[in-house]
């Protein structure tokens, strides 16, 4: 189960991410002037600004074995050759519905 945040800890994080946004430096130089992790920096920012998927970028990949592997916000799904192509299409429009 995730964890769960106060209200304030995320303000208190939403704030410093936009003071380090204005402040011009980079994340690790901010965060050392700030007596901060950068890795704890880095994961409120992902946790509070999660990055837009662009729906119509798309990315080649080359196959090198029968299987499918995806992943995207905590689902992972793995698809063998074997898989019925019926079933195969549904989880694949599954993955792709939950990834909006």
């Amino acid at each position: 189960m995730p964890k769960q945040f106060s209200e304030n800890k995320k303000l208190e994080w939403k704030s410093l991410i936009e003071q380090q946004r204005q402040s011009g430096l980079s994340v690790r130089n901010w965060c050392q002037k700030q007596n901060l992790v950068p890795n704890t920096f880095h994961y409120w920012s992902a946790k509070l600004f999660p990055k837009e998927l662009q729906t119509n970028s798309f990315v080649e990949l080359k196959a090198r074995s029968d299987e499918v592997s995806l992943q995207t916000r905590g689902l992972h799904i793995r698809v063998g050759s074997d898989c019925d192509p019926a079933l195969r299409k549904q989880l694949l429009a599954f993955f792709v519905e939950a990834a909006c």
